[in-house]
């Protein structure tokens, strides 16, 4: 005789229902989403966590990593033309490294060579700002005490000042071997290691290499609207300091350039070595002048133009590309302001590739 009871009979007297048995349905799938969210946060902030503690490694492979997208065609062109990968890859590190220290050796330089008439612009510009205060009838000695109680007590921080110095020097140099050395076998293996990697992710092949393709070509469609955005800004500020008289335009053109790829520092870097130029060479007024160019060109016009070009290279949203670069500087600094948007691109280039094969798997399964 079967037991079995129907799912809609009455629960005998004295027989309580399971307690999940009268949760609502729409309840426990919202419950069970809720859930699964709070496990990704959790799984997510470990893994920066993680990452965070190991940045000194990371950050250096990032950037490799980006660089080897770059610059691995230049790699295969000297290949076609009958240069080893080996030997190429050592001449486009040379040239990167070379083309680094012209741009760092000329501003310091250029600074050096100014900085005589640049102490003396300061000293007079602080003998003028005296005389306004003391015209308006501004007790200055109050200032000058503030000055000094503030030059006395920043003394007993020197110490540890240096220290954090010699330490973020060194991090800094340990970070540039690894990533030099990463990045010269990604670019003599470019070919070799994405293969490796198609072949051994959870993916089939043929999807895995396209969406290396797609992040590669997202990387290179950011880096050539950046391009493309920072040599007329470049070309710009250095049209303006010609126009004044001013010495250097050609090395100014040459750092804005170079910094231009280091988002909000380089522009900083850049700004107040054309300024210090102008300071040194023209006096208060054209300072002014290469100051009121320098943030006009690239705090509106520069970010304008990439918001534009990349939004139309990347194929994403101005708002969106605005809100991934202060996402990813929120998140991961300069290395994600810098990468947010290419990243979002590829995200979304991926979800499209991954998509269109799942639909070009279910006709071809149909069509058997």
């Amino acid at each position: 005789m079967s037991t079995d009871v129907p799912a809609d009979a009455p629960q005998e007297a004295g027989l309580a229902a399971p307690p999940l048995s009268r949760v609502p349905p729409w309840l426990m799938r919202w419950g069970t989403a809720a859930w699964m969210v709070i496990g990704i946060l959790i799984l997510a902030a470990v893994a920066y966590l993680g990452l965070a503690r190991i940045s000194t490694l990371v950050a250096p492979l990032v950037v490799a990593v980006v660089m080897g997208m770059l610059f691995h065609q230049l790699v295969d062109r000297l290949e076609r033309s009958g240069v080893g990968r080996a030997l190429g890859a050592t001449i486009i590190l040379l040239g990167l490294a070379m083309t680094v220290i012209l741009a760092l050796g000329l501003a310091v330089r250029g600074v050096f060579d100014q900085a005589g008439v640049i102490k003396a612009q300061v000293e007079l510009g602080w003998q003028q700002l005296q005389d306004v205060l003391a015209g308006l009838q501004i007790d200055f000695s109050s200032i000058e005490e503030a000055v000094s109680n503030l030059g006395s007590n920043a003394g007993s921080g020197i110490t540890g000042l240096l220290t954090a110095t010699v330490s973020g020097l060194g991090l800094f140099f340990v970070g540039l071997f690894i990533g030099t050395f990463l990045l010269y076998y990604l670019l003599k293996d470019w070919h070799r290691l994405t293969s490796w990697l198609a072949g051994h992710v959870a993916l089939p092949r043929d999807l895995a290499e396209g969406l290396i393709h797609d992040t590669t070509a997202s990387i290179r469609q950011y880096f050539y609207a950046l391009t493309l955005t920072s040599v007329p800004i470049a070309v710009i500020i250095g049209l303006v300091m010609w126009v004044l008289g001013l010495p250097l335009a050609f090395t100014v053109v040459l750092v804005t350039f170079v910094t231009a790829y280091i988002p909000y520092i380089g522009a900083i870097v850049s700004g107040a070595f054309a300024t210090l130029v102008a300071l040194g060479s023209g006096g208060v007024t054209d300072a002014l002048i290469v100051l009121a160019a320098v943030l006009l060109t690239q705090n509106v016009l520069q970010t304008l133009l990439l918001m534009r070009l990349s939004s139309r290279q990347l194929q994403i949203h101005p708002i969106v590309n605005f809100a991934s670069t202060i996402v990813g500087a929120t998140i991961a600094g300069i290395l994600g302001a810098t990468l947010s948007a290419p990243v979002v691109a590829s995200a979304i280039a991926a979800h499209r590739r991954i998509t269109g094969y799942r639909w070009t798997g279910q006709a071809d399964a149909a069509g058997d």
